[in-house]
């Protein structure tokens, strides 16, 4: 659970901040002579570019230990487009700022560079003809500017968020708001009394703004834009009311704040990139303690940068303008051949060895395709897919949910060897139990379970091959691999329809119970049933996870047996309790996916991965967990022996 949701505001507090600064300079400038632009953009290169070039080139030689071939490729168009402080208009085509992949991106946060950068590219100018034109009336003029573009953001928040976000006309109003507040400083200091009891809790009012903007924020929609303006009124109440004598600006004034706002700028280059590798170089979701950690490190890598890179090229004692203007040059040339060089090799896949490249082609695809035009993804029982020869009229049934569905072409292949058909009877989301429904779902499982087994005798059907998730839903909990590896997504139990039980262990234990009862009823029916045990969870998304050990030299990738064994060990009580019956047979997937020795279960070979997320099979792993079922069928009798 985050701390403060809404810490992304940072960006709109420090565009009222520069709003402020930039303005106060300008005006000062202005008194009396003519600003020296020359003079200002050099100031602004000297403040901004030396630490921004410092970081991106640290992330550059990053990028080649830690980024795969497509990942190093976006890295480059996104270091081409912050260099050319175009990055967010690249990152409003290409980019939601608060999607999960947004987290991987190491340079998506100088959008807002980019956007200040726009700015004041034509602010000192317009600035300038305010001031000259209507001395009188700046104030004015400034919050007319600042209602404009609040109010084109709002208009177009709902239809188009994304540029609302990303655009500088839509964000202008944040930074004029600081920009009014220098002005008000400037032309009518009256106005602002620092001291007084009103401006003492204007400052408070400011400050319990910004926190509540902080603590309740939501990234979207018009009611998550108040949050916005909530928190560029309270950074700018703060700014305009703030004096020694009140306590928020005593606070702000402290040392340790003091420090803070002298490494912002260094820190706020260094966040994301630290963060972003770390997502791309961790295989499990970063702790709390990690996070601590790098946070720690971001903080030390801001000293150092405000010490050895931003400090001395601020001084023209230091570095002549000439200097700073040619040593930013080069650096932007060789950044721009290296990230040329990268986008047109394809990321750059020479860094990895033959072996390993192969692997990093690699894809998984299920084995649950549109057969001979046949939808075998449908879960329903009016219009089934038939798997297998065809034209001979089915015998076999296939029943579970989507686990069940990734086996439908190596079954297929078999039930055609076979000389046989199936129907393909599954439910994504539902196990094969009788009588249970999802708590937290909508599926209506124990319906369909039961239109199938009206359904299989209807068909005459003599055999059923169950393959289905059944852990998950008794268990109730998402896999957990005990390694770090925990599968996102909400829990999925189910709960014996119309049953109320006053705990978990009672509603696991008749989930159990329903289980075991509907293998029952199918045997009391004259039906064959083989139940394929569910197959081993990973945890981990398996095709990305691969794909980053491979990158580092990390391989195999396994999870432990036990904690397999330890998952079904309900489900497999009720297996066994039905093993020895000549029209039942029990197939265990941790004997082809498992080593009992080793105690380690595979999830790729070497050139081809087995799952195609944290729990589904590929077709390759349905292919090996079929030819074993084989086997078992054959060695059971249930199949003829070659």
């Amino acid at each position: 659970m985050r701390i403060l949701p809404g810490g992304y505001l940072g960006v709109d507090v420090f565009f009222v901040i520069s709003g402020y600064l930039i303005t106060s300079i300008l005006l000062n400038d202005m008194v009396g002579s003519r600003v020296d632009f020359r003079r200002f953009y050099m100031r602004r290169i000297r403040r901004i570019l030396p630490a921004l070039y410092f970081v991106i080139a640290v992330s550059t030689l990053a990028s080649y230990l830690v980024l795969l071939p497509s990942s190093l490729e976006e890295f480059s168009r996104n270091g081409l487009a912050a260099l050319s402080f175009m990055a967010n208009i690249y990152l409003w085509l290409t980019q939601d700022y608060f999607s999960e992949a947004a987290g991987l991106s190491s340079l998506i946060h100088l959008w807002s560079l980019s956007v200040e950068e726009q700015f004041y590219l034509i602010y000192p100018l317009l600035l300038g003809l305010i001031y000259r034109f209507c001395r009188g009336k700046l104030v004015h003029c400034l919050v007319g500017l600042s209602a404009f573009s609040f109010v084109l953001a709002l208009g177009f928040q709902r239809s188009h968020p994304g540029e609302v976000f990303y655009l500088v006309h839509f964000r202008a109003w944040e930074l004029l708001s600081g920009s009014i507040v220098a002005a008000v400083h400037w032309h009518r200091p009256a106005v602002v009394q620092t001291g007084s009891p009103m401006s003492r809790f204007s400052s408070l009012l400011g400050g319990v703004a910004l926190l509540v903007a902080f603590a309740f924020a939501q990234p979207l929609g018009v009611k998550g834009y108040a949050f916005t303006a909530l928190s560029v009124l309270g950074a700018s109440a703060i700014i305009a009311f703030g004096g020694k004598s009140d306590r928020i600006s005593g606070l702000l004034s402290s040392r340790p704040f003091v420090g803070i706002g002298l490494i912002s700028y260094s820190l706020y280059l260094w966040h994301q990139p630290i963060f972003a590798f770390a997502r791309h170089y961790a295989i499990s979701e970063l702790s709390n303690l990690d996070r601590l950690l790098l946070i720690g490190l971001a903080a030390i890598l801001a000293v150092l940068t405000w010490f050895f890179v931003e400090r001395p090229f601020r001084k023209t004692s230091s570095f002549s303008n000439a200097a700073v203007l040619m040593a930013c040059g080069t650096v932007t040339v060789a950044l721009g051949i290296l990230w040329t060089i990268n986008l047109v090799t394809g990321g750059l896949p020479q860094r990895y060895t033959p072996d390993q490249r192969a692997m990093l082609s690699v894809s998984a695809e299920r084995g649950t395709l549109t057969l001979k035009g046949q939808d075998c993804k449908s879960a329903s029982t009016e219009k089934t897919c038939i798997i297998g020869l065809r034209g001979v009229s089915p015998t076999w049934g296939v029943l579970g949910d989507s686990h069940a569905e990734t086996l439908a072409d190596a079954l297929s292949q078999l039930f055609e060897k076979l000389g046989i058909s199936a129907e393909m009877l599954t439910y994504p989301g539902c196990p094969y139990v009788l009588g249970v429904d999802p708590i937290y779902t909508t599926e209506d499982c124990d319906a369909f379970a039961s239109a199938v087994l009206g359904k299989l005798k209807k068909d005459h059907i003599t055999t059923v091959v169950i393959n289905d998730r059944v852990n998950a839903y008794m268990e109730g909990t998402r896999f957990d691999n005990r390694e770090g590896g925990v599968e996102p997504g909400q829990p999925i139990p189910v709960v014996v329809k119309g049953s109320a039980p006053a705990n978990e262990q009672e509603r696991i234990a008749g989930v159990q119970r329903a289980l075991s009862n509907t293998i029952q009823i199918l045997l009391d029916s004259g039906l064959t049933v083989v139940y394929v045990a569910p197959v081993p969870e990973v945890g981990w998304n398996v095709p990305s996870t691969v794909v980053k050990l491979t990158a580092t030299g990390m391989l195999p990738l396994t999870t432990a047996r036990q904690v397999y064994l330890d998952r079904n060990r309900r489900v497999y009580e009720v297996l066994q309790s039905f093993e020895g019956r000549p029209d039942f047979l029990a197939v265990y997937p941790d004997s082809v996916f498992c080593d009992a020795e080793n105690g380690r279960c595979i999830t790729h070979t070497a050139n081809r991965l087995l799952y195609t997320d944290t729990d589904h099979l590929s077709r390759e792993g349905a292919t090996m967990l079929v030819e074993y079922l084989t086997e078992q069928l054959r060695q059971s009798r249930i199949i003829p022996a070659e």
